[in-house]
């Protein structure tokens, strides 16, 4: 910082806000470490240090496109959001009216992913969505109906709409946008 206030002077390094940022999170990072106590509140402030990754937004051109046909898809994305919020939903009710049973782990005891209140059947599906350990909720939803067809029908249903169907809106909502835009 202090090599590039000398080497552009103090009129032309001011004139740059990223430079003017810098200087101000370099100054709190110097006050911070001054104080060397953990209970000064100013380590709260090296979060601003991650805003530092802006600066590519100003130099790469295609980064900056991108992320302005993101900004401007942001209204159907929204619409995205809804349906993906109405999806999860149908999918709940649907898990609580088919699965609402007692839901037991690998030790016997009651499973953490139950579908007996709407709140935790919706928590449920949307840990099935996110991918993270769906194939054992459906394990224990098999061992808990004892049957393999319709839980095997469910979830995997629920994944291929679930991921594949919207992740595809949300691809075509952005290829959308962006055609628009090279258009122009």
């Amino acid at each position: 910082m202090v090599l590039k206030l000398f080497g552009f002077g103090i009129k032309k390094y001011v004139s740059d806000y990223f430079n003017v940022f810098d200087c101000i999170i370099v100054c709190i990072s110097v006050l911070e470490l001054s104080m060397a106590s953990e209970q000064s509140g100013l380590s709260v402030l090296r979060a601003f240090r991650l805003a530092r990754v802006f600066k590519l937004i100003k130099s790469w051109k295609e980064l900056r496109m991108l992320l302005n046909t993101v900004l401007k898809s942001l209204s159907a994305i929204g619409n995205l959001g809804v349906l993906t919020i109405l999806f999860l939903f149908i999918a709940a009710l649907l898990a609580k009216q088919f699965f609402s049973g007692e839901m037991l782990d690998d030790d016997g005891e009651d499973s953490r992913y139950t579908f007996k209140i709407t709140a935790a059947s919706l928590i449920t599906v949307f840990i099935v969505l996110t991918g993270e350990n769906w194939n054992q909720i459906m394990v224990q939803v098999i061992s808990q109906q004892d049957q393999i067809a319709l839980p095997s029908i469910f979830f995997i249903s629920l994944m291929i709409l679930g991921n594949y169907m919207l992740l595809n809106l949300f691809l075509a909502i952005l290829l959308k946008f962006i055609s628009e835009n090279t258009e122009h």
